[in-house]
């Protein structure tokens, strides 16, 4: 019996060594068999890393996806779509890649703007505003303008249509002209097209009123900002000889109901003014002292029967525009921007520029690149608040990364873009402020005690 178990333990062990053995040359040749496959492995592995870090492509890639959509038979999938290619240009400049789609997305936006209706349309109006924002610095922006003017056009100045979609039309035609329109004729019939909507809203012959549907005084006061806009692009000399005029409509406008309406009305005198002083510096309209009483009154208006933000923001304005009116201080200045930085829409501090128009001062572009506009003249203060009202929150990105919508404000280029991984080392290295340090609890403290009004009252000496 020992014998035998002994002589098992050895054929144990040696049947355990040729294993071993045969284990080694099966991987050796295991290993052989996957070396010829191996940089085909390596670099299918490298692709796919590609493929999941790009993700403008995958962004691009969604966006084709709704372009799919924006053409089915169903109009609330249809509607959706529009909305969010509008959304995605309102994120991100997609220039680029709207160089090989942006016929695509024009015939879209035309065919849902002729067929469709209400929401469709009002969506429809909104993607050709921001394709059209997309290509400002380059010549495909005056091809799109073209060929979606017209439906633009007779969509605006037809009555059967919603007011909303008319007033998307409205903003969609003044900044589309405005950017992407370089023929005077064009434009002055574009403005022609504005004044015929807001100037039903005038007093007739006999001085009444005239009665709309509510919400339209909107469609009114959206006309009334594209016109003004695109009286930026006429010159001083031009629009010198047709200041008087306009002012008297304005000031017609004065005694709507609608506070956008009258605000709109009295940016617009200010920006007549300003522009035809910068031709004659000692202009004055015909009918100065009536214009001066109506703005004063407007200015220091408190009628109990309109809200109280509304007589806080109208009566803000108008202190504004009346400097302007009355000649004080230099209402020709033309808009600055520190050297610095750029990007996009932060209002810092408001004050006067001499004395004769508001000056805004707009924090713009990321934490490494910052730069200040400022606004200083009503022509910029117009600029701004029609591409505010249609980029929204992609307010920040395009004017930051945009070159055209920089070029309105003669920004200068872009600021380079950081890559995700060096943004994101920059965000780690910003030493944030400890708010639970003893000192900065105690200096808090300190602050504390001196900030009873009370208390200081009783220790005032008069």
């Amino acid at each position: 019996m020992p014998r035998e178990k002994k002589l098992s333990k050895k054929a144990a062990a040696a049947a355990a060594a040729a294993a071993a053995v045969l284990t080694t040359a099966q991987n050796e040749k295991d290993e052989d068999d996957c070396s010829v496959a191996s940089d085909r492995t390596e670099s299918t592995a490298q692709l796919s890393d590609e493929e999941c870090v790009s993700e403008s492509e995958c962004y691009e890639q969604k966006v084709r996806d709704a372009m799919d959509l924006a053409v089915v038979k169903s109009v609330h999938t249809r509607t959706n779509a529009l909305t969010a290619l509008t959304t995605a240009m309102q994120k991100r400049v997609l220039t680029t890649f709207l160089l090989d789609h942006h016929q695509t997305l024009s015939d879209i936006a035309e065919r849902s703007l002729k067929k469709g209706k209400g929401a469709e349309q009002v969506a429809a109006a909104r993607l050709i505003n921001l394709l059209v924002l997309s290509l400002s610095e380059l010549p495909q922006a005056e091809e799109v303008y073209k060929a979606v003017s017209g439906v633009l056009t007779v969509t605006l100045t037809d009555p059967s249509m919603t007011h909303t979609t008319r007033l998307e039309c409205a903003h969609t035609l003044s900044v589309c002209t405005f950017i992407a329109c370089h023929d005077l004729a064009e434009v002055m019939n574009a403005m022609n097209k504005l004044h015929s909507v807001f100037a039903a809203s005038l007093p007739k012959g006999n001085g009444d009123l005239p009665n709309h549907p509510l919400g339209l005084s909107s469609l009114h006061t959206a006309a009334l900002s594209g016109f003004c806009l695109l009286l930026c692009l006429l010159s001083p000399a031009t629009l010198y000889t047709m200041a008087n005029k306009l002012i008297k409509e304005m000031c017609d406008l004065l005694g709507q109901s609608d506070v956008d309406l009258r605000i709109q009305a009295g940016e617009g005198v200010a920006l007549i003014y300003e522009s035809a002083r910068t031709h004659n510096a000692h202009y004055y309209c015909t009918q100065q002292r009536t214009l001066i009483s109506v703005l004063q009154d407007l200015a220091t208006d408190s009628h109990k029967f309109r809200a109280k933000r509304d007589r806080k923001h109208q009566r803000a304005s108008f202190r504004e525009i009346i400097k302007t009116v009355e000649g004080i201080g230099n209402t020709a200045t033309a808009g600055k921007n520190a050297s610095g930085s750029t990007g996009a829409g932060v209002i810092g501090n408001t004050a006067t520029a001499g004395g004769g128009v508001i000056n805004e001062l707009i924090t713009l572009g990321p934490k490494h690149a910052r730069q200040e506009l400022i606004l200083d003249s009503w022509s910029l203060k117009i600029q701004y608040d029609s591409l505010c009202k249609v980029l929204n929150e992609g307010l920040n990105t395009h004017i930051t990364y945009n070159v055209g919508v920089r070029d309105v404000f003669s920004l200068g280029p872009p600021p380079m873009q950081l890559t995700p991984s060096v943004a994101s080392l920059t965000k780690r290295n910003h030493k944030k402020i400890n708010r639970e340090s003893p000192a900065s609890k105690a200096r808090q403290m300190t602050r504390n005690k001196n900030r009873d009004n009370r208390a200081a009252a009783k220790t005032y000496d008069d």
